[in-house]
């Protein structure tokens, strides 16, 4: 066998094999929902059209149920599934809210796609933000392969800091004052 045609077929089995993996298959996902996102939250007059539109394209990009579940963690359990239906509900149009007007503070020319790290079913999509005013944030997607389809959002960590873990303290200190019913108070009212 020449030497030639030992590279070409070395070349072949490694193309085939980093296919296979899917490489770079969560950043592009992620990047192309970010990148729409982004567009319509920056047109100079929001419609209710355009508040729709992102809001169809957050709840493919983000796992609401498994979020709101992590989020409650051991609260979950406990409660009905009218109860989870609406505090998933709730969460979403809370965590919506934040990470839209977050969005605000971006400059995405700036915005950076690192790469991601695939393990499975889940992967870190690795991104770096600048702010308006100059500074930069690490910021990483926990994703998880949904069904086999699409990759979807389970939580966002900020310079290392999970988002749902914060959003998990707030809720436990809450709790331990008051009843879960009080909680979805608080919360259809932040949505109002």
């Amino acid at each position: 066998m020449t030497r030639a045609l030992l590279i070409v077929l070395v070349l072949a089995v490694v193309a085939g094999a980093v296919s296979d993996v899917r490489a770079g298959e969560p950043t592009d996902q992620l990047r192309s929902e970010i990148e729409q996102v982004y567009r319509i939250t920056q047109s100079s007059t929001p419609t209710r059209a355009s508040d729709v539109t992102s809001t169809e394209i957050l709840d493919r990009m983000f796992d609401w149920s498994r979020m709101s579940r992590a989020a409650l963690r051991r609260h979950w359990e406990t409660r009905t599934p009218e109860e989870r239906a609406e505090f998933t509900t709730l969460f979403a149009a809370l965590f919506r809210r934040a990470y839209v007007s977050r969005i605000h503070l971006v400059d995405a020319s700036k915005f950076q796609y690192l790469g991601d790290r695939i393990d499975g079913d889940r992967a870190t999509v690795k991104t770096k933000v600048s702010t308006k005013r100059g500074s930069t944030l690490d910021v990483d997607y926990a994703v998880r392969l949904a069904e086999g389809q699409r990759w979807r959002v389970e939580d966002v960590l900020v310079e290392r800091i999970s988002l749902l873990d914060n959003y998990r303290e707030q809720f436990d200190a809450f709790l331990a004052r008051q009843s879960f019913d009080a909680l979805l108070q608080k919360l259809r009212a932040a949505g109002k």
